[in-house]
């Protein structure tokens, strides 16, 4: 009975802490110079506040223009975006930036 208890609790901690704000991170998928991909988790996007989902494409958009420096064309623009699948129920958001003089 104890053990079921301490399980009980132990799983409550964990589903009351997986219900907390998600923190978007973005991932630099590609970089070829001339472009650049990040990568955000789109589940994650999706179960987000309007300014969480906000916030993660500003991380985005400096990550790209922080990777966009390190070639010859320094300035990265956003150019498209595109849903690629993970998984069954799961995907990521791909935001394209071109490099630009």
């Amino acid at each position: 009975m104890k053990n079921l208890k301490t399980t009980s609790v132990l799983l409550l901690i964990f589903v009351v802490g997986a219900c907390g704000p998600m923190n978007i991170e973005p991932a630099v998928s590609s970089f070829n110079e001339a472009s650049v991909g990040i990568q955000l988790d789109g589940n994650a996007m999706e179960f987000s506040s309007a300014a969480k989902r906000a916030e993660a494409i500003t991380k985005a958009d400096a990550e790209a223009a922080k990777i966009c420096q390190r070639g010859p064309n320094r300035k990265a623009e956003y150019a498209s975006s595109r849903r690629i699948p993970t998984g069954q129920y799961s995907y990521v958001i791909e935001r394209l930036y071109l490099c630009l003089r």
